[in-house]
Formats: C-alpha cells, sequence, structure tokens
C-alpha cells in the first residue's frame, strides 16, 4: 500500500469511528425523545426541550472557545506542550465553572422560594444548572481527544453515556416530573462518562493539571471571534425556541422538536464528520494549500446533500405511518414542518462543511459578522413568520438565515480559495 493510500484509509477510519460516535449519540437523542413524546404530554416534552438546549447553548461556547485553540496549536506542539496547553485550559474551566454554576442554582434556588419561579420552573432551572456542569466537564475532554486523534477513545465513553442516560429516561416518565427527572439522568450519564474521559485521555498523554500560566490570554485572540459566532449561531439555530415559546407556547416547541427529530439522521452525519473536520481542515491546508482544501470540502458537501436529499424522500413517503404508530401523537402543520425541517438541514449540511476553509484559516471574525447577520435577519423573520402562518413560520425564519449564512461563506471563501494560503500561526 502507497503512503497515499495509507494516508486516505487512516482519514477513512478516523472519520467512521467519528460518525459511528455520532450515531450512537444521535440514536440517544432519538430514544430519549421518542419516550418523552410517547409517554408524557406535550408541555413536559417542550420544557424538556428548552432546558437541553440551554446546555448545549454553553456546550457551543464551550466549543467555540477551545475548539480552535487545539485543533490549530496541536500540530504545532511537543508532547510537554500539549500537556501544558490542555491543562491549561483545563484549569481555566475548573475554576471560573463551578462558581458560576454553583451562583445559578442559590439563585434558582432563592427564586424558588420567593415564589417568582413555580413548581415546574424552579427544579427545571436547578437541573439544568447541574446537568451543564457534567456535560461541560464531558465535553471538553472529547473535543481534546478528538484532537489528539482518538475518536476510539470517546466511542467507548459514550457508549456508557448512552446506556445511563436511556436508562434514566425511562425511569423519568414514570415520576411526576419527566422532564425535570430527564435533565438529572442527562447529568449523571455526564459526569460518569466524563470520568472516563479523562482517565483515557490520561492514559494516552499525560497532561499537567496546573497547565501553562497565562494560557488564557494566549488563546483569547484566536477564541475570542469564534465564540462570539458560537453564541450568534445558537440564536436561530436552536434559540429560535424560546422564541416560540413566548411567542405561541410551550406545545408549539414540541411539535417543532418532535418533527425535527425525524431529520437526526442528516444531523448524524454532519456533526459526525464536523467533530474531526477543523483539525484534518488545518493539516489539508498547510499540506496543500487552500485550493485543494476547497475542492474536498465542495465534494464532502455535496456528497452529503445528496445523501439527504435520499433520506428525506424516504422519509416524506413514510411520514403517515411514523407519526401514527411510531410517535403516536400528531401535531399541527405537521407536513409544513417536516418539509420546512428538510430545506433548512439541506442547506446547513452543506455550509458546515464549507465553512472548514475560513476556520481553518483562522478567518473567525469575518464569520462571526456573517452569522450575526444571518442571526439577526432570521430570527425577524422567525417572529414575522410565526405572527403570519403559526408555528410553521419560525422554520420559515431559520430557513432564510441558514441561505444567507451559506451564500455569504461562498463569497468570503472563493477569493481566498484561489491563491495558496497557509494556516494561522
Amino acid at each position: 500500500m502507497s503512503d497515499r493510500s495509507r494516508r486516505h484509509f487512516a482519514f477513512a477510519r478516523l472519520l467512521s469511528t467519528a460518525v459511528i460516535s455520532q450515531a450512537l449519540l444521535s440514536a440517544a437523542s432519538f430514544a430519549v425523545g421518542l419516550i418523552l413524546i410517547r409517554s408524557t404530554t406535550d408541555d413536559q416534552f417542550g420544557y424538556f426541550i428548552l432546558a437541553s438546549n440551554a446546555v448545549f447553548l454553553l456546550v457551543s461556547l464551550q466549543a467555540g472557545f477551545f475548539n480552535p485553540p487545539l485543533a490549530i496549536r496541536m500540530h504545532q506542539l511537543d508532547l510537554q506542550g500539549r500537556g501544558e496547553l490542555v491543562g491549561g485550559l483545563y484549569r481555566v474551566q475548573y475554576r471560573i465553572l463551578p462558581a458560576v454554576g454553583g451562583l445559578t442554582i442559590l439563585t434558582a434556588l432563592g427564586l424558588w422560594y420567593a415564589g417568582m419561579l413555580d413548581a415546574h420552573a424552579g427544579p427545571l432551572v436547578v437541573a439544568t444548572a447541574v446537568a451543564a456542569l457534567a456535560v461541560l466537564h464531558r465535553e471538553y475532554f472529547r473535543m481534546v481527544l478528538f484532537a489528539h486523534r482518538r475518536p476510539n477513545d470517546v466511542l467507548r465513553t459514550d457508549i456508557f453515556f448512552v446506556a445511563l442516560m436511556v436508562a434514566g429516561v425511562f425511569a423519568a416518565v414514570l415520576t411526576p416530573a419527566p422532564a425535570v427527572t430527564a435533565i438529572l439522568a442527562l447529568s449523571l450519564g455526564a459526569a460518569a462518562s466524563g470520568i472516563l474521559l479523562s482517565q483515557a485521555l490520561r492514559r494516552h498523554e499525560p497532561w499537567s493539571t496546573e497547565g501553562t500560566q497565562g494560557v488564557l490570554r494566549e488563546v483569547m485572540p484566536l477564541a475570542a471571534w469564534p465564540t462570539a459566532g458560537a453564541a450568534i449561531h445558537w440564536t436561530f439555530s436552536q434559540g429560535y425556541i424560546y422564541l416560540v415559546a413566548g411567542t405561541l407556547d410551550v406545545a408549539a416547541v414540541a411539535a417543532i422538536a418532535a418533527t425535527r427529530l425525524l431529520l437526526m439522521p442528516v444531523n448524524l452525519l454532519s456533526t459526525g464528520i464536523g467533530s474531526l473536520m477543523l483539525p484534518v481542515a488545518a493539516g489539508w491546508l498547510q499540506k496543500h494549500g487552500a485550493p485543494l482544501l476547497w475542492r474536498r470540502l465542495w465534494l464532502l458537501a455535496l456528497g452529503l446533500a445528496a445523501a439527504t436529499l435520499c433520506y428525506f424522500a424516504i422519509l416524506w413517503l413514510l411520514r403517515d405511518w411514523i407519526f401514527a404508530v411510531v410517535f403516536k401523537k400528531q401535531f399541527a402543520q405537521r407536513d409544513e414542518l417536516l418539509m420546512l425541517w428538510g430545506a433548512i438541514f439541506l442547506v446547513m449540511v452543506v455550509r458546515n462543511q464549507l465553512v472548514y476553509l475560513l476556520s481553518a484559516q483562522g478567518r473567525f471574525r469575518a464569520l462571526t459578522l456573517l452569522t450575526l447577520a444571518s442571526a439577526v435577519i432570521a430570527l425577524v423573520a422567525s417572529y414575522w413568520g410565526m405572527l403570519r402562518f403559526g408555528v410553521a413560520g419560525a422554520l420559515v425564519g431559520m430557513l432564510v438565515g441558514e441561505l444567507i449564512s451559506v451564500i455569504g461563506t461562498v463569497i468570503l471563501s472563493f477569493r481566498k480559495a484561489r491563491h495558496p494560503l497557509t494556516a494561522p500561526a
């Protein structure tokens, strides 16, 4: 086997393992959603979605802050340098998160005692804060192991995480407060998985618990813009849920979340590949230049788009059976929601791949400004759409935002991709 064939085989193996890991998480997410849809009220399922989306916002912020320095700098450091970087970033997280989480829990308990949070909201906020601490700890070590290209270690711990979480949600639907109990099950699974991930990392490569002093100042120029971009992107990719809850009701949140659940396999492909693509794209950029990277990203995007269309065609033909037999529940504007989700995910899988050229080049400021423009227009369009078309109007705004984002990404990338560039220092 030639060196080039071995490299292609190694990349395919890494990619397939990452996709399998994401497939496991997507299957667990689908199972959790299905259990709650079939066994609880729309309001309880809606509360679970609102709480889990708050946790995912924090995960997005963490990924935006830590992932670029890890993906780009790990290739440039020796063994000691990598250990110092990993330990330094962990120390920043360890010092800040417990204090913020504890303050949030105490504030929620105080508001609950004062009657400003009701019997549903008070426990839900407390459980969400606990889940956020556990999930952020877990996700940090997942990022580090992916940066080390150790997806097998991640997959093993993901299996354990999924088993605990799904078993906990099965038990949650038997309790008087399924949403709160399901969030606590998420916390338990994440905490146990996080411990296993940290142990797997230490076995692979030692890292200093103290880390580099002043690492926050070193990574801030690289991490600030992607963190802001992650927060802004969340506002129209996930934050619209809160706009729906405020404009319509929690039952409308359940309708949107349930129909979105059916597109989970598309999200599986995009997210599974994306977990490895930034470090891989940075390596391709350094070795081969921007034009070759841009062509490879387009091929990957078109392949995922074709797979998305094939999957949606099958889903559309089976939709009546799925809602009647699998979900055992019907939702208002079901077909409109499903069609809009199909269009959104088609655009999203293309954008998610093309954006890695700009990310590998470190052009996070441009990406953040583009995301800001897309988010503002998307939220305005969603609000107008809900007033005019009801719950389906929220997704019209999301589709508009995704289209603006992918068009802007192509425009920003085109001139840069015509000339070879190197990755940022």
